[in-house]
């Protein structure tokens, strides 16, 4: 999911199948590893025929694992605090070469069980850190072992999005699709977006205003002057952070209702807000 550099600014407001196993090292190198990420991720992937295409920037081991596992029906078992930023560029990889590219730096075991026409496919894979780590690390397991995404599901392109938006059940999905028209400009962003500020999902919701701010979309604020009473704190501060980035001293009176707000994080960033949209005194 796309973190804008609006996130700057918020931070100052602030079952194994028993069938054959195999180890692999891998032989490549690891793709531009970072250990913080230096500008905000972005991943595209998608398996198609057990072959990967993947353009990732950027994104967390464990978090292209997760998407890897949804759309290749795998479940992996890593270390939870082994979480690397990676970016990599895969372009009809096969699945078993995929996962040791992007899982370089660590040992992996493959399991593979029978597929619906009777050939061996990988269903699960343990990643195992190098690193020095405790006796008994703490696990996490990625995929449901069914396959979750498919194509219909695909959220590349502009149109693509805007239809996401309107018609997909899968909140990961309008988040994507908020990303992509954000990333575009398109010239429908703006009001797609200020349509999803009413989304159920409250992800949605923060990710469509601090979609509106990255636009500098103004003529949204009075949409976004709303959202400040929602219902779920994450959204309301960043409702708060875009009414500081697009409203002026007029929105000060919008903003003093939450200095009282219960949740401290957001009373703190409105406090913030006041301050910048306040005007001199003389």
């Amino acid at each position: 999911m796309l973190r804008y550099a609006f996130f700057l600014l918020l931070t100052l407001f602030s079952q194994v199948p028993s069938l054959q196993a195999q180890s692999r090292q891998s032989p490549f190198r690891r793709p531009v590893p970072q250990p913080q990420p230096t500008q905000p991720g972005s991943m595209r992937l998608r398996v198609q025929q057990d072959l990967v295409v993947a353009d990732v920037r950027f994104m967390p081991l464990q978090n292209v694992l997760e998407e890897l596992a949804a759309w290749a029906g795998v479940v992996f078992e890593v270390e939870s605090q082994e979480n690397p930023v990676i970016s990599i560029r895969l372009d009809g990889v096969p699945l078993e070469e995929a996962i040791q590219r992007i899982t370089v730096n660590e040992d992996s075991v493959f399991y593979y069980a029978a597929g619906d026409a009777g050939e061996s496919r990988v269903t699960f894979v343990r990643v195992f850190s190098r690193a020095e780590r405790n006796a008994s690390p703490s696990l996490r397991y990625l995929g449901s072992g069914t396959v979750t995404r498919t194509e219909a599901d695909a959220v590349d392109s502009p149109e693509q999005a805007l239809t996401a938006l309107k018609q997909s059940n899968d909140v990961e999905a309008r988040q994507k699709a908020v990303e992509v028209l954000v990333e575009s400009k398109h010239a429908a962003a703006p009001e797609a977006l200020t349509q999803a500020l009413e989304d159920p999902a409250p992800a949605v919701r923060a990710a469509a205003v601090e979609g509106l701010a990255a636009l500098g979309a103004q003529a949204s604020l009075p949409q976004i002057i709303k959202v400040l009473g929602d219902g779920n704190a994450g959204v309301r501060q960043s409702a708060v952070v875009a009414v500081s980035l697009l409203g002026n001293a007029d929105s000060v009176a919008d903003l003093k209702p939450l200095l009282r707000d219960r949740d401290a994080e957001v009373s703190a960033a409105a406090e913030m807000a006041i301050r910048k949209l306040s005007p001199p005194r003389p």
